[in-house]
């Protein structure tokens, strides 16, 4: 999945717009606002932005450095000429299984291809050509998250996808999903990103060999988890990432139905 360029707007506009998921998103995606989709796939029920606090110390004290420097060498600082460096970028997790979901990455397409100008003809192909990511037919017997690193407000890319070259060996047995009763999956595919822009796929199954799903309406929460010795060291991403990255079900229900 790549990167769109609305993306660099999310953490401004998540701050501004709330999210209801019992109003609203049943009207057709096409009627849906850019804030609406950001919202959703930025900050919501079904998505998690992370900024490592170990980032933003590093940033405080680049920060610092960049304007000491400044100053000896123009002998004054000027905040407007001194460029904010904020760190290691924040990353999100999508829950992308959701159907909810699927539909705000699509509304933030047709934008970025100027589908509400489009003729009927031309909606119509753009509309089948995006009708198997909508559907998405793995969803019915997995859950679908994914891991997106944003660029650095500095830069025009980040250097690397989160876990891009690492293996499904080296991820098994340290990423679960876990719901409130301890019940869990274990990841049974991983899709590593193959560039920078590209994000990581995570996939669990949804029943267990009785047939019963993870979550449920009565489930309270659920969270995608990672052993303490993969954040060691020894991971180069470990210093994105938190421990866990918890959703709250009673957040992903519209009606009767939980949206993941």
């Amino acid at each position: 999945m790549k990167v769109s360029k609305f993306y660099p707007l999310l953490l401004v506009i998540c701050a501004t717009i709330s999210v209801s998921a019992q109003k609203g998103y049943d009207k057709p995606i096409d009627k849906w606002s850019q804030g609406e989709a950001l919202k959703i796939v930025s900050e919501s029920p079904w998505a998690k932005t992370y900024q490592s606090p170990a980032g933003s110390a590093f940033a405080d004290a680049r920060q610092v450095t960049r304007e000491q420097s400044q100053t000896a060498h123009s002998g004054g600082s000027n905040p407007r000429s001194v460029a904010r460096y904020f760190g290691p970028p924040p990353v999100v997790m999508r829950l992308h299984s959701s159907e909810i979901l699927r539909k705000a990455t699509v509304r933030l397409q047709q934008i970025d291809a100027g589908y509400d100008k489009m003729s009927a003809d031309d909606k119509a192909k753009f509309d089948n050509s995006r009708k198997g990511f909508l559907d998405c037919a793995i969803c019915k017997d997995y859950y679908v998250v994914t891991l997106t690193k944003f660029k650095e407000v500095n830069s025009q890319t980040v250097e690397e996808g989160i876990f891009q070259n690492m293996t499904l060996a080296e991820l098994k047995g340290n990423i679960h999903l876990v719901n409130d009763k301890g019940e869990k999956r274990e990841l049974i595919q991983f899709t590593p990103p193959k560039g920078p822009a590209d994000s990581t796929l995570f996939f669990f199954k949804r029943n267990n060999d009785s047939g019963q799903p993870l979550v449920t309406p009565d489930t309270k929460e659920v969270r995608f988890v990672m052993a303490n010795t993969f954040l060691d060291a020894k991971n180069r991403f470990a210093y994105l990432l938190p421990k866990s990255f918890d959703f709250k079900v009673s957040r992903m229900m519209v009606g009767d139905k939980v949206l993941f």
